[in-house]
């Protein structure tokens, strides 16, 4: 174990403590209070799944990052590496702010978090989450660390807010034909913490999909654009196979069991989780499914 390496393990640990530090800080800010206190005094539990949600996104952002060949050059290295986490701090920040006000529209995420609403604090916590996976993602995909790739990353992200809207849409949509148009957001709001679990599960089950397409979609260097557009497509069409079919499996794997009734009426967060780990578990098996259609084709 020579003294570079050791070197480049120093930086970027060093990087990942200050980045989920600054995390934090800027969490602390958005919701206009001291996180310490939120944490240890206000026993806020949902503020601490919103931070530990932010913790465990930036933990994979930076976990892309440092993926690969180091540098030649340790200061290379710390740039490179430092450029990817004030970048995955910025768009964990804007993805934030996006869920807040568009993807999450009925109600104040920050402002239920802040009253200690656990139904906002887990899908807060799911959206960092989904967010983690999806930057992570494009990152390993583009594999380049200049700032072309970073402007690739940044279009990916974008692209997968549309995504994580219409997931959400969907979501609402199906809630409202069981419930003589009531909304789901509104019920989450009001306690029903079964419902925030199993959407946690469709978000993030959807990130997993949007992400397993850049096994089967090339990033083309000479035209990164439509390679971004092709993989924005391709991540759609896999989420959209993956709330089907976890659809589909759902019904055979808890067949018998009214869900409508245990999840929506009587807030069973068993059945909620059970219904999450199916969505997340068909998007898990789309990337090997997908590498073995493209290995035939």
């Amino acid at each position: 174990m020579n003294s570079y390496f050791l070197s480049i393990l120093a930086i970027n640990i060093g990087i990942a403590v200050f980045g989920i530090f600054a995390l934090r800080h800027i969490q602390g800010l958005t919701y206009g209070v001291n996180p310490i206190d939120e944490l240890s005094k206000k026993d806020n539990y949902a503020f601490g799944l919103s931070f530990a949600g932010g913790v465990f996104a930036f933990s994979l952002i930076l976990a892309a990052a440092v993926t690969g060949d180091p540098a030649a050059v340790i200061w290379m290295e710390a740039t490179n590496i430092g450029m990817y986490a004030v970048l995955g701090l910025v768009l964990l920040k804007v993805g934030n702010m996006v869920f807040d006000r568009l993807i999450f529209d009925r109600f104040s995420v920050k402002a239920e978090v802040l009253k200690q609403n656990l139904g906002a604090g887990i899908v807060q916590m799911a959206n960092f989450v989904a967010l983690g996976i999806i930057i992570s993602g494009a990152i390993h995909w583009v594999e380049s660390e200049t700032y072309n790739g970073l402007l690739i990353v940044v279009f990916s992200f974008v692209a997968a807010q549309v995504t994580l809207l219409i997931v959400t849409r969907i979501r609402a949509r199906i809630y409202m034909s069981r419930h003589n148009n009531l909304r789901l957001q509104d019920a989450i709001v009001a306690g029903n913490y079964a419902l925030a679990v199993r959407y946690s599960g469709h978000l993030v089950a959807a990130a997993i999909a949007i992400s397993s397409v850049g096994a089967v979609i090339p990033y083309l260097s000479d035209a990164p654009w439509l390679s971004a557009c092709f993989w924005f497509a391709g991540g759609l069409a896999a989420t959209l196979v993956v709330t089907l079919v976890s659809g589909l499996a759902r019904k055979i794997i808890l067949s018998g069991i009214n869900v409508v009734e245990e999840v929506d009426e009587q807030k069973n967060y068993g059945v909620a989780a059970v219904e999450a780990m199916i969505f997340i578990a068909m998007a898990t098996i789309i990337e090997p499914v997908l590498l073995v259609a493209d290995s035939l084709l």
